[in-house]
């Protein structure tokens, strides 16, 4: 009897002893998994765009038929702004389609045009030379919570007007033409809600060449140029 009552007390002793380090023991908590931002639903979307535009070197050719004789130019542009819209469709978070329209106009300041002497003429202008793009854009973009980087490359047709006023010579050129374009751009948006976000991009847009004639009328032609952009944008979602 006197052993039982001793390895009672002993279990005893070693249950309480257990249970007292088990006490002392960190305890474990338990942490929700963080799931992924749920892609949003697939939709249609209107997005609208405003930025500033810094033009590239714009060179081209004017003919003299009387001489006859080609000479080389070079347009001074100035920077300018940009402005406009696009109707497209989200697949998902990850890529979308749009169909997007564009403006944007700069002034001209000066045509410096190649000649026997050195340097050639550099006539002061007044007027501007504005682009209307209409473009299709593929873009891929991936969800991180509320912020959605992405790129996205375009194709289309771009028309080019002039509008130049030459004081000092009676061939001003008041012309357009139409050309291909194709553009690259890379951008941030930031979600406000589900179906509202804004954001930043950053565009640059190759435009190739285009005829003119003056109103001697001389024939003008602009080499390819490109443009880069800085824009701010809204997005607004319709939902499927």
């Amino acid at each position: 009897m006197f052993f039982r009552k001793m390895g009672f007390v002993g279990s005893a002793l070693l249950l309480s002893g257990g249970l007292a380090l088990a006490a002392d023991l960190p305890q474990t908590v338990y942490v929700e998994p963080i799931e992924p931002a749920p892609l949003p639903p697939a939709g249609f979307y209107a997005s609208l765009h405003a930025g500033y535009v810094m033009p590239g070197d714009v060179d081209g050719e004017i003919v003299f038929p009387a001489a006859p004789s080609t000479r080389n130019i070079s347009v001074d542009v100035e920077d300018g702004y940009r402005f406009g819209g696009a109707l497209g469709y989200d697949f998902n978070s990850m890529i979308g389609i749009e169909a997007e329209v564009s403006y944007f106009e700069m002034d001209v300041d000066s045509i410096s045009v190649a000649g026997p002497a050195p340097g050639g003429v550099t006539a002061p202008t007044s007027g501007d030379a504005s682009v209307l793009t209409l473009m299709g854009n593929v873009i891929v973009g991936q969800q991180y919570d509320r912020w959605r980087p992405y790129v996205g490359v375009g194709a289309g047709a771009a028309r080019v007007d002039l509008d130049i006023t030459i004081p000092a010579l009676p061939n001003n050129l008041h012309d357009n033409d139409w050309a291909f374009a194709g553009q690259a751009f890379v951008g941030l948006d930031y979600s406000l809600t589900d179906t509202v976000s804004l954001g930043a991009r950053y565009r640059y847009l190759h435009i190739a060449s285009t005829d003119y004639a003056d109103e001697a009328p001389d024939p003008v032609s602009i080499d390819s140029f490109g443009t880069h952009s800085i824009e701010a944008a809204v997005k607004v979602k319709f939902g499927g």
